[in-house]
């Protein structure tokens, strides 16, 4: 599985990642992220693996990810990249990872839960 920040969008819930055993949405709830397999190409306990998987990876793809911005410790968002800021910011296919990114920041640790 390979993602990428298109595989993380935005939705009235939450978030959805799209992978290839089929989506994945994810909502934040306090210090935990909770996980809901949208597919049905898997069952049982697979279902579980499958999406702790998909969610370990949007975070470790967000992690990499070069924001053009960061949040303080304070909660202050600091831009250090005034053209990349302006250029992905509005970037309607960065906005999961953006969401993802902030969740992340604002939490020094979430849960998977499923």
């Amino acid at each position: 599985m390979r993602l990428t920040p298109q595989s993380i969008r935005r939705v009235a819930d939450g978030l959805v990642i799209e992978g290839p055993q089929g989506p994945v949405l994810i909502r934040r709830q306090m210090d935990r992220i909770e996980t809901k397999y949208q597919g049905d190409q898997l069952v049982n306990g697979s279902v579980a693996a499958y999406s702790k998987a998909l969610v370990e990876q949007a975070i470790e793809l967000t992690n990499r990810f070069p924001f053009p911005w960061r949040i303080d410790a304070d909660g202050t968002q600091r831009i250090t990249d005034h053209q990349r800021y302006y250029e992905q910011t509005f970037n309607k296919d960065l906005q999961g990872i953006e969401t993802l990114k902030r969740w992340l920041q604002r939490s020094s640790f979430l849960e998977i839960e499923r």
